[in-house]
């Protein structure tokens, strides 16, 4: 009987136990479902202990982890879950995500590699070791610090107002009702402006605006340049202040517009570019104020959250245009920043050191591809919302404290990448092995390198002014470009081509006169006259111009009258003119032996002015010219 109880008794403890679990795990998918992942790590865990072949719970944890950032702990998971029943593709990705943030890129690639061969999405590139090596080698070309303005929470989302820097931070504040983002167990966000410092820090930062604040979040945001008025991402919520879920239940962001009403801002609208049930936010203006970009998941992308762009018309905005597979990837593509054709912005998708990197795109180059802005400004962390003024700006990156623990860096661009490539300005084919050529304003060759068959060239320039770019290659007329201060401010890595043409063969010195494009025209005398009117001279002028250039060059200049006079006055006449012609190139420093003068008498071109025929004025100054002939030798 005592056996039986014993037995009776051990049921009951087991039956309460597997009670017990299943209302944990019920709490827990609770949170989950309702994104806060803290708490559900928390809960997750324990029952993990209890069971740790559950491989769900695994699948959890892992997922929760990654959803706060945490790329040690998503790793952890994720290795396991990748070995189970239950692994699916889009776990190799998060997988080799998490291997990337935390440096073993190696190991990352080969799960990436593994993803990519599960999946038909190949709008993103792959982990590149050998690439990754070289976003690190030029690591002096910024100098980078932290702001004194940064909390202990996170701070991100820097915009220029005036001569302040406004941002949002999820800093502690001082208030009765403690209200936190369950996703992170942070404060929701608010709007801070700090002072700019003369050393580009930021300090003494106070709220932006009161009036503006709601009981979510609030940022990022950007303004026009007079600052009068603002776009602003916020949380869709109710006129009651209430958070506006969709069909999933995530509250999901959009952008507003307000203005300032004196020293107020007035009470933000929606813009039309929003789409129900979708987020809008991250906005930012080219510097005319007419070009908004922005992001949002909306159907027609290319997956995650896509860069955007609408334009300023009379009665709003133009219907939104996405930037293109160019820009865009299946991953997140976020916070753009634009100024001049420069357009910066964060993504996972587009090759990197890990987690979310800065790349930087010019808008008016056709085919142009992203350029990740290296280390330090990119680390295997997040780094994002890149500002940029006049070679220095700010940005965020959670790469100390980790998580959704963001801080704001200024930086300032050091020196900048000059590269470009040389082709063949007839064929626009790559033209290899040519002595490429940095000259300053003046000229002046700062550094010179021989090209491979590529015809690729770069240089490393720390001093942003005027510069020119000169190719020379056997064959070929030298290939020059110039590239102005102006256009090296704002920019990291400028992308020029330079194109060579063809020097066809000279067979005779003939085809040397046509080939230097110093093709003359007929020169012309006055009525029985022989002097240089000022039209022969400059004719003459060029002439003397292409001896000088060409040394070996004989030239014969042979005058012709027309046909009204006897034959022995349109010979003499010829000859003077001829003569004329050699000696005001001979005054011109020429050698009298690559000269000869001769003279032809009356023309056979034309000659119907006889007999009474009156010519016109052309037919007789055709018939009193002197022609340049080449002599192969006399």
């Amino acid at each position: 009987m005592k056996k039986i109880a014993t037995i009776i008794l051990f049921i009951g403890i087991l039956s309460t136990s597997f009670s017990v679990n299943a209302q944990m795990l019920e709490r827990a998918n609770k949170y989950f479902e309702s994104f806060s992942y803290q708490e559900a790590i928390e809960l997750y865990e324990i029952l993990w202990e209890k069971d740790s072949l559950n491989e769900n719970v695994s699948k959890q944890l892992a997922t929760s982890y990654r959803m706060i950032n945490n790329s040690e702990k998503s790793e952890l998971w994720y290795a396991r879950l990748v070995h189970s029943n239950i692994a699916t593709s889009n776990d190799y990705l998060y997988y080799a995500r998490a291997l990337q943030s935390n440096k073993k890129y190696e190991e990352a690639k080969i799960w990436m590699d593994k993803y990519q061969k599960s999946t038909s999405i190949s709008n993103f590139e792959s982990i590149r070791p050998k690439q990754i090596s070289d976003l690190k080698k030029d690591s002096s070309r910024y100098r980078v610090e932290p702001i004194s303005a940064n909390s202990e929470q996170s701070d991100f989302g820097a915009a220029y107002y005036k001569n302040e820097i406004v941002f949002s931070s999820a800093k502690e504040r001082s208030s009765i009702i403690k209200r936190n983002y369950k996703w992170n167990n942070q404060n929701y966000l608010r709007l801070y402006k700090a002072e700019v410092m003369q050393n580009g820090d930021l300090n003494n930062p106070k709220l932006f605006s009161g009036k503006l604040e709601t009981n979510y979040h609030d940022g990022p945001v950007c303004f026009t340049a007079d600052g009068n008025e603002m776009f602003l991402t916020r949380n869709n919520v109710s006129s009651s202040k209430r958070a506006k879920r969709d069909g999933e239940g995530v509250v999901n962001i959009q952008l507003y517009h307000c203005k300032k009403e004196g020293n107020k801002w007035s009470k933000p609208e929606l813009l039309p570019l929003n789409l129900e049930e979708y987020s809008t936010g991250h906005p930012a203006l080219s510097d005319d104020g007419n070009s908004l970009y922005f992001i949002s998941d909306r159907p027609g992308g290319f997956g995650g959250t896509d860069l955007y762009v609408a334009t300023k018309t009379v009665s709003g905005w133009s219907n939104p245009k996405n930037l293109g597979e160019h820009i865009n990837t299946s991953e997140n593509e976020m916070f753009p920043f634009v100024t001049g054709d420069k357009l910066f912005f964060a993504s996972k998708g587009h090759y990197g050191l890990g987690g979310l990197d800065v790349f930087t795109i010019d808008l008016k180059q056709e085919n142009a591809k992203p350029v990740n802005m290296g280390f330090p400004i990119n680390t295997s962390k997040d780094d994002f919302g890149l500002i940029l003024k006049n070679g220095e700006g700010y940005f965020a990156s959670n790469r100390l404290k980790g998580e959704t623990y963001d801080d704001i860096y200024h930086f300032a661009i050091v020196s900048r990448l000059l590269k470009g490539q040389v082709f063949n300005a007839e064929t626009k084919e790559i033209l290899g092995n040519s002595k490429v050529s940095l000259l300053d304003d003046q000229g002046e060759v700062l550094e010179s390198i021989d090209t491979k068959e590529n015809g690729k060239f770069e240089f490393m320039i720390s001093k942003v002014a005027d510069y020119k770019i000169e190719s020379v290659k056997e064959g070929f007329s030298n290939g020059l470009e110039t590239v102005l201060a102006v256009n090296l401010q704002n920019t990291v890595e400028y992308n020029l081509s330079v194109y060579q043409m063809p020097i066809p063969k000279v067979e005779t010195k003939k085809d040397l006169l046509v080939q230097s494009g110093m093709v003359l025209e007929n020169i012309y005398y006055d009525l029985d006259k022989s002097n240089i009117r000022k039209d022969a001279a400059e004719e003459l002028d060029k002439l003397a111009l292409l001896m000088i250039e060409y040394p070996d060059l004989k030239i014969e200049l042979s005058s012709h009258t027309d046909s009204r006079a006897s034959d022995a006055y349109n010979m003499a006449l010829s000859e003077r003119r001829a003569k004329a012609a050699v000696e005001y190139i001979v005054s011109k420093g020429i050698s009298s032996d690559r000269l000869k003068a001769k003279g032809y008498g009356e023309t056979k071109l034309i000659n119907h002015c006889t007999n009474g025929v009156k010519c016109s004025k052309a037919e007789h100054q055709a018939n009193r010219r002197t022609e340049v002939k080449v002599l192969e030798q006399y």
